[in-house]
């Protein structure tokens, strides 16, 4: 009778349901607006005295900022499955680069999808003028981490870079920004552990009956 305890012990770890998960995202998006740097204050400077990113309301045209601004959605990866399409317009927030305060719940958000913002680097750098006499450009370059978010999908870590110039006399410039999935590793699927546990049974029954 014990030996058919343990027996029936192992078939039932075999027959354990799996928990089911939503997948993940996956694939990355390319978008693009207008932005100016500003200092402390929050007055619009050479990109090369900023301390914060303003983001303009608008995408194109004379940039209009206030509480955060807007973007294009200008390229989807293939085979991505995020919800979001090009020609897409979404927001994203105002942030402060040279002091960063994270993490920023919806950073971004476009079609279906939003990104809180956790970590960054910042690097600012200006090229001469080529040729003399022309405006200095002045660029920032950024890249974080955070997390991917979508309804039926499973919160995603995921990178971002945003890529900005100013000609250091106009001081409203353009900026490109790519956000996507970071790669993960692949973990052991809940099914194989609980078929492990089930054989692990079985053996123990084996050996109790040898």
């Amino acid at each position: 009778m014990q030996i058919l305890k343990q027996a029936v012990l192992g078939l039932a770890l075999l027959a354990a349901p799996v928990a089911v998960h939503a997948a993940p995202l996956t694939g990355s998006i390319d978008f693009g607006g207008l932005f100016q740097g500003v200092d402390g204050s929050g007055t619009n400077v050479r990109l090369a005295d900023a301390v914060a990113v303003a983001f303009c309301a608008n995408v194109v045209g004379n940039c209009v900022t206030g509480a955060g601004g807007a973007f294009t959605v200008d390229a989807v990866s293939t085979g991505s499955n995020m919800p979001v399409s090009v020609g897409d317009v979404g927001t994203i927030q105002d942030f402060n680069f040279a002091a960063f305060a994270g993490p920023i719940a919806n950073f971004f958000t476009v079609g279906g999808l939003s990104f809180d913002l956790s970590a960054i680097t910042a690097t600012q750098f200006t090229v001469p003028p080529l040729p003399p006499g022309t405006s200095p450009t002045d660029y920032l370059l950024i890249s974080g981490v955070g997390t991917l978010r979508a309804a039926g999908f499973d919160p995603t870590p995921g990178t971002f870079t945003f890529s900005g110039q100013t000609d250091g006399v106009n001081l409203t410039g353009t900026f490109t920004f790519s956000g996507g999935a970071a790669a993960l590793p692949v973990p052991a699927p809940a099914g194989l552990a609980l078929l492990g546990a089930g054989l692990l049974g079985l053996g123990l029954v084996r050996r109790k009956a040898a």
